[in-house]
């Protein structure tokens, strides 16, 4: 589909309207160009409602895949095995992915996942972490806007058993004893995703045992408060489907009537608050949510194509590469801080919403070679080799993982899905170097340095858990090119 916007002006100009930021006066040129052209044959008032729209929609994206995320999530009566729970409740994944399971896209090979909603509107929640023992494990706090707001785990408070009060902004009770630090969040719904190393399908029985130690206890406030999706009035839309597939199939009623909902439980503040302000010329507030008894039938006709408009900005945003591009690599040292980026912040939601900020675990793909060719298997083999002293800068552990061309997992012979510093049959070169072998076929005597592709087209995902400032803040590290061998 052929996006036209404003006639003469370019789609990096639509952009700004969603926190970009660029000299004041190329935002003001922007801003005098959108409100006198209109190239889409709208009248001025559908006009006015569609640039709106295009703005409102984007904002409330990543809202929007929380909460149809949160809803059918906790669509379960008890905690299931999926890592479903009811809300304020832990689920676990109880399974390590394998290459037989194609439920889920670009899966990891080096954790197990917990899962928890948590509505604070209800009360504040404790949450119990086991010791274990110096074990790698990560409980990342999402609000509901898919911002990063604080970590509990290895790197941030280590792997003592501990309790931690997450609070949400109204919050005004006492602490309990024995709660080692309290977490503020900024809104009132709380996506909290844990990690767990697990070493293996002969280590999950560890795993078990340290994710029973997850726990979450409600403090209630004093006060009756409905449940959370009886309090809002959601109705899921059918049939059901992965989240931002429903999602993006919504009618504009539908999907403003949500935003609205969950606006209203989870307002914002400063700048944020400011940017919101003009939704509510088509109906949309944090007070009232939305509201369409006063929406005419010109701006149905704007909202309508603004809707459609701004997912095709989304989604050739969430297409394009993000942050840093090093031979054939891109990472973004910038992840999970959205700030008023509400662009990226919705392409990220619409592409993998879920991940860590890069101070956590830091994602490096690549779906070319050195020279910038696609990576395939069924034409080449490939190597990439860290020279002595520059593996990758992780403080807790480092893996290359591979995915088909569809972001599965790969079957192979040897039932190796990633590799990395803690597969003990890789072996350095004599100089001190590593060489890692990415090809179809098992490569002579090089058994324990093979990641095994399959016969197509790759990527491949480098994943530092706990990077240093050999790569943060500044540093000078960069991940070697992946190259053709022989």
């Amino acid at each position: 589909m052929k996006i036209m916007i404003y006639k003469g002006i370019l789609l990096s100009a639509i952009i700004c309207f969603f926190g970009c930021k660029k000299e004041q006066n190329e935002v003001e040129n922007s801003k005098e160009s959108t409100e006198q052209t209109n190239d889409l044959g709208l009248s001025p008032e559908a006009f006015e409602a569609y640039k709106t729209t295009v703005k409102a929609y984007t904002w409330g994206y990543p809202l929007m895949v929380v909460g149809i995320t949160a809803d059918e999530v906790t669509m379960v009566p008890k905690p299931m095995p999926n890592g479903h729970a009811p809300i304020n409740q832990m689920g676990n994944v109880a399974k390590l992915m394998t290459a037989a399971d194609t439920d889920v896209v670009s899966s990891n090979a080096d954790t197990m996942y917990s899962n928890a909603f948590l509505d604070l509107s209800s009360g504040a929640a404790i949450l119990s972490v086991p010791e274990t023992k110096g074990r790698y494990y990560s409980m990342m706090f999402s609000d509901a806007y898919t911002n990063i707001f604080d970590y509990v785990g290895s790197r941030t408070t280590g792997t003592k058993a501990g309790k931690y009060l997450v609070v949400g902004p109204d919050w005004k009770g006492e602490t309990p004893k024995g709660i080692i630090k309290v977490i503020k969040s900024p809104t009132n719904l709380v996506w909290l995703i844990g990690r767990t190393l697990v070493d293996g399908v002969s280590d999950v029985p560890n795993v078990h045992a340290i994710q029973k130690g997850y726990t979450i206890t409600m403090i209630p406030v004093k006060s009756e408060i409905k449940p959370w999706k009886e309090r809002l009035g959601l109705v899921t839309p059918k049939p059901m489907a992965p989240p931002v597939t429903m999602l993006n199939n919504m009618d504009w009623r539908t999907y403003f009537d949500w935003l609205g909902k969950l606006m209203k439980e989870n307002p914002v503040t400063g700048n944020e608050k400011t940017y919101t302000e003009e939704f509510k010329s088509i109906g949309l507030t944090f007070e009232n949510g939305f509201d369409t008894s006063k929406i005419t039938p010109e701006q149905q006709k704007g909202i309508e194509k603004g809707i459609a408009d701004a997912l095709e900005i989304m989604k050739k945003r969430a297409a394009e590469k993000m942050g840093t591009d090093h031979e054939g690599w891109s990472y973004d040292l910038n992840a999970g801080k959205w700030g008023e980026d509400y662009l990226v912040r919705a392409a990220i939601a619409l592409r993998s919403v879920g991940q860590n900020t890069a101070q956590e675990a830091l994602y490096i793909n690549s779906v070319l070679d050195k020279e910038g060719k696609v990576l395939d298997a069924s034409q080449n083999n490939y190597s990439v080799t860290f020279p002595k002293g520059e593996l990758p800068p992780a403080d807790a552990f480092w893996s290359i993982t591979m995915y088909n061309d569809q972001n599965f997992f790969v079957p192979n012979p040897i039932h190796r899905l990633a590799i990395g510093n803690r597969t003990k049959e890789m072996k350095p070169n004599t100089d001190g170097s590593l060489t890692i072998y990415i090809q179809k076929e098992e490569p002579k005597g090089k058994t324990g340095n093979w990641l095994p592709a399959p016969n197509g087209k790759f990527r491949v995902s480098l994943r530092i858990y706990v990077p240093n400032n050999k790569i943060l803040n500044g540093g000078k590290w960069t991940p070697p090119g992946i190259v053709k061998t022989k």
